[in-house]
């Protein structure tokens, strides 16, 4: 049997998260950069009805109730806002163009849980790769923490997250058993790292996000044949949750520069506010021109991580605001955080009550290039030291 690497990504269809994409493709380019042969495992779920409304209230008992929320109320506004339905269509239509292009050739796709369970004997190792994938409501798909593979196949994590701080306790003895049968686990944040040894007998490494494996420039050569949609200066606004605070701050800013404020829109959920912040709404915007626009603003302000991370990748002026409230059990600001700790980033670029000074001064590019060069080196280290065990795999 051919070695190969069966990838487990986060995706979903017909949904528009720009990070999610980018992260996907970030990851599986690296495994081929490395001389890697994959597939990446798509599993058709067959639910009941009653596993349907189990999950629901699964939902109430680890306290993951706001995805379902935001999705009843995205359905909501669709139907009496045909403007915005039309609008995300758009924007869906844009991202499923690109994982058309980017994800779906490499996909095989298993009908069924009993299908996927015998499929992982077809590979040699199994990945399962970053953003969000360990949360709690993750763990009863016995998909993401690769539960379905069989015990004699290598199951490695890379830059997992578990997007909260805090495990249900309810959930500390099935947690322990699936971090235990990975051969290796690298986390994407320090509480990811910190949860892991915790809980399991494993030990974790803090590795970079998938989009960090991939230089400036080969990102700036991913968008080079991307349309330019925006031919002024302007601020890029990216927010994904629905604070006041940011938006007044990003007007305060938008007033003292004299710049547009060139915005997407409703990412998460509908925000009726939004319909009136800014000067430019853009609906047709594929990943890759997400990216574009990061690169060409004058100034970034955003809560969303890989937005921060584009700033980063291209020197951008930016401010970073928190998304959610730090107090919260469910709050997933650990991975801004975090990425902040280990670049040494002045903790001026996190919106504490006043923008224009902090987002001008001066970011000093060159020592967080240096320290991005020894976090992709160490967490490439990994990922290929991790890979290499499917030599040890009778083929």
């Amino acid at each position: 049997m051919e070695k190969k690497i069966g990838c487990v990504i986060a995706y979903s269809d017909n949904h528009n998260n720009y990070g999610t994409a980018l992260v996907g493709y970030a990851l599986i380019k690296k495994v081929q950069d490395l001389g890697y042969p994959c597939e990446v495992i798509r599993y058709k779920k067959k639910l009941s009805i009653f596993e349907k409304l189990r999950l629901v209230g699964l939902m109430f008992r680890v306290r993951q109730t706001d995805r379902l929320v935001r999705s009843l109320k995205q359905s909501y506004y669709m139907k009496i806002n045909s403007g915005y339905a039309e609008n995300i269509k758009t924007r869906t239509k844009a991202v499923n163009k690109y994982k058309a292009e980017k994800l779906i050739p490499l996909f095989k796709e298993y009908d069924g849980y009993e299908a996927l369970a015998k499929g992982s004997s077809n590979y040699s190792l199994v990945l399962v790769g970053s953003d969000q994938v360990w949360t709690p409501m993750s763990l009863y798909t016995k998909f993401f923490n690769l539960l379905f593979v069989e015990d004699s196949v290598p199951k490695v994590a890379y830059a997992s997250s578990f997007g909260v701080s805090v495990i249900p306790k309810m959930q500390y003895e099935a947690t322990r058993h699936y971090l235990n049968r990975f051969s290796r686990i690298g986390t994407r944040e320090m509480k990811g790292k910190e949860i892991v040894e915790s809980i399991s007998n494993n030990k974790a490494q803090v590795v970079a996000d998938p989009t960090l494996l991939l230089t400036r420039q080969e990102w700036a050569a991913e968008i080079a044949s991307s349309e330019k949609l925006v031919d002024f200066p302007y601020i890029f606004c990216y927010l994904l949750g629905s604070s006041k605070k940011a938006r007044k701050a990003i007007e305060e800013l938008k007033n003292k520069t004299g710049l547009k404020v060139v915005l997407i829109r409703h990412m998460d959920e509908f925000i009726p506010e939004d319909e009136s912040f800014g000067d430019e709404a853009l609906y047709n915007v594929g990943p890759n021109d997400f990216v574009k626009l990061i690169s060409e603003a004058e100034y970034v302000c955003t809560d969303s991580f890989h937005c921060t991370l584009f700033s980063l990748q291209f020197h951008r002026k930016f401010m970073t605001f928190y998304r959610f409230d730090n107090m919260s059990k469910s709050s997933r600001n650990s991975r801004i955080d975090s990425l902040f700790a280990v670049l040494g980033i002045d903790e001026r670029r996190l919106y504490k009550g006043e923008i224009i000074e902090s987002i001008n001064a001066e970011i000093d590019y060159e020592a967080i290039d240096e320290k991005l060069l020894e976090l992709r080196s160490k967490s490439v280290q990994f990922l290929e030291s991790a890979l290499q065990q499917v030599d040890n795999v009778e083929a």
